[in-house]
C-alpha cells in the first residue's frame, strides 16, 4: 500500500535543501534514502563516555608502538632542495 507524506520548505532557509532535491533523479527514493540514513545515524548516539572510550582506545594504541604516520592526499614527494636546507636548521 502506497502512503504519501507532504511538508513545505521555506525557499530561501531550505535553498540548500530545494537545490538538492531539484538535483536528484528520483526525489521520493532520494528522501527515503536520506530518511534511512538519518535514522540509522540517531540509532548510535555518541555520549562523552564514548568519546573517552574512543580516546583511551587511542592512547594505548599508540603506546603500543603501533602507528605510522601518513602524508595527506595530493602532497608531493619531499623537495631535496628545501629537505637539505631544514636539515641545516637543526629542526
Amino acid at each position: 500500500m502506497l502512503v504519501r507524506r507532504s511538508f513545505s520548505l521555506d525557499t530561501e532557509r531550505d535553498a540548500d535543501l530545494l537545490a538538492w532535491l531539484d538535483a536528484q533523479a528520483n526525489i521520493s527514493h532520494a528522501i527515503r534514502t536520506a530518511l534511512r540514513a538519518h535514522n540509522t545515524a540517531s540509532d548510535t548516539d555518541i555520549t562523552l563516555e564514548t568519546v573517552y572510550v574512543a580516546v583511551k582506545d587511542l592512547e594505548t594504541h599508540l603506546a603500543q608502538g603501533q602507528w605510522h604516520a601518513t602524508p595527506p592526499l595530493g602532497t608531493s614527494p619531499e623537495d631535496p632542495e628545501l629537505a637539505a636546507q631544514l636539515d641545516q636548521l637543526g629542526l
